[in-house]
């Protein structure tokens, strides 16, 4: 899909906005949000999905803010482009459903290539569900 804002999901004032059990590959957007640009919304869930080489000047693949809730789990990254190098850009936190001693940022600009439930490995020792 292409579009200027959210390739394929533009969604502004909506309700739940889930992606699951898919492999979402060479979408564009011209401005944000290559995949999805959700915002002021209820929800956003995404689950055993592949992102591969989606792209946008920015949030290649997500662009997110205002969203009363957002979960990652079972979704990797990979090959996504973005004018400013970012995957996911939000300004609303995200539930990552990351293995024991690892982590993700709940908000800000990710970068690079991931996945969930591997995440990033947390410092040696530290353990736990940090908040």
């Amino acid at each position: 899909g292409y579009a200027q804002r959210g390739g394929v999901v533009y969604a502004v004032y909506s309700g739940a906005v889930s992606l699951t059990n898919s492999t979402v590959m060479d979408c564009s957007a011209e401005r944000i949000g290559g995949v999805v640009r959700a915002v002021t919304s209820e929800s956003l869930s995404v689950a055993g999905v592949a992102f591969i080489n989606n792209s946008a000047p920015s949030g290649s693949v997500l662009y997110l803010d205002e969203l009363d809730r957002s979960s990652i789990s079972d979704t990797s990254f990979a090959g996504n482009i973005a004018g400013n190098g970012i995957a996911i850009q939000t300004g609303s936190p995200i539930d990552w459903d990351c293995r024991l001693g690892r982590w993700m940022p709940r908000q800000g600009a990710l970068e690079g290539d991931f996945s969930a439930p591997e995440c990033r490995l947390c410092p040696a020792g530290y353990y736990g569900a940090a908040r």
